[in-house]
């Protein structure tokens, strides 16, 4: 792993004292839009300080809790799948049972590397995905392991009935023809409804959340490789991630920030606000 310069707020426990860690993937394959997401994990680092360690809604402190951020995993050369599969061999190297992961990313292929070290040792987990698009073509731009193909390699891992998809905007005719067994697009049901409405099925599972920042109108979240209109507020996203409180989240991510597209640096703020909420609302008590 490379050391992080600077590190996340409240990240200041020694690795073998931690009950969370943070670790960044800086991975961005192949992509036809706009670049920069593999700087995603140092901007969500430096907007971290930008964010207070305490929130008045749960009044809980980031401060309380055991966090070591471990730095961002060494990628090297190669093709995207071994990129990922060098990602994949360091999280191995750290992640033990009951550790809880919060991958900081890089376009969102990143989270396979994790889902490959985690889905074999929790056999029962769900996976929940909030994200403007559904991931799922087969291949983008001749390549099977790039951000459009994200969850179509996920659920090559875990099977396509333990994926729940919610907040999709856009994609392309043939991801929704795929007809995965658990897509919620925001045309046919508000993500805040979704949510709640799969709390009671998620709750009886180890889950894994993965948020795509585009899920994010882009009033709020400019600073990504591919913004889609029509999202949601970042308040209608904290208050999806109150709904999970009662559920077994076992690891989290937050992808693709790119403040290349985002001078204000707002995004990165508004992504590490979701992160200290959502650390909180699971893991604080």
């Amino acid at each position: 792993m490379k050391p992080a310069d600077p590190r996340f707020i409240a990240c200041r426990a020694p690795y073998p004292d931690a009950r969370i860690v943070l670790f960044g993937i800086p991975f961005e394959g192949s992509v036809n839009l706009r670049t920069g997401a593999d700087h995603g994990p140092r901007d969500l680092r430096i907007a971290s300080d930008s964010i207070e360690t305490y929130s008045p809604a749960l009044d809980r402190d980031l401060e309380d809790l055991r966090m070591a951020d471990l730095g961002d995993c060494e990628l090297g050369s190669g093709s995207p799948r071994d990129q990922l599969a060098r990602a994949r061999e360091e999280v191995r190297g750290f992640w033990r049972p009951g550790l809880l992961p919060v991958m900081l990313g890089g376009d969102h292929t990143a989270t396979l590397p994790v889902i490959e070290v985690l889905a074999p040792a929790i056999p029962d987990l769900r996976i929940l995905q909030l994200d403007a698009h559904p991931d799922l073509r087969e291949e983008f731009l001749g390549e099977r392991y790039n951000y459009a193909s994200a969850m179509a390699r996920v659920m090559d891992v875990v099977a396509p009935e333990r994926v729940y998809q919610v907040g999709m905007r856009t994609g392309a005719r043939e991801e929704y023809r795929r007809k995965a067994p658990h897509l919620y697009p925001a045309h046919a049901i508000h993500p805040v409804e979704a949510v709640r409405s799969l709390v009671p099925e998620l709750s009886r599972h180890p889950l894994y959340v993965t948020i795509d920042v585009d899920v994010l109108d882009p009033s709020e979240a400019p600073g990504t490789g591919a913004p889609e209109p029509c999202g949601l507020r970042a308040s209608e996203l904290v208050e999806i991630v109150r709904l999970l409180e009662p559920c077994t989240v076992v690891g989290t991510d937050l992808m693709e920030v790119a403040h290349a597209f985002d001078p204000s640096g707002r995004t990165g703020i508004t992504a590490s606000w979701i992160l200290r909420e959502a650390i909180l609302t699971w893991w604080g008590k």
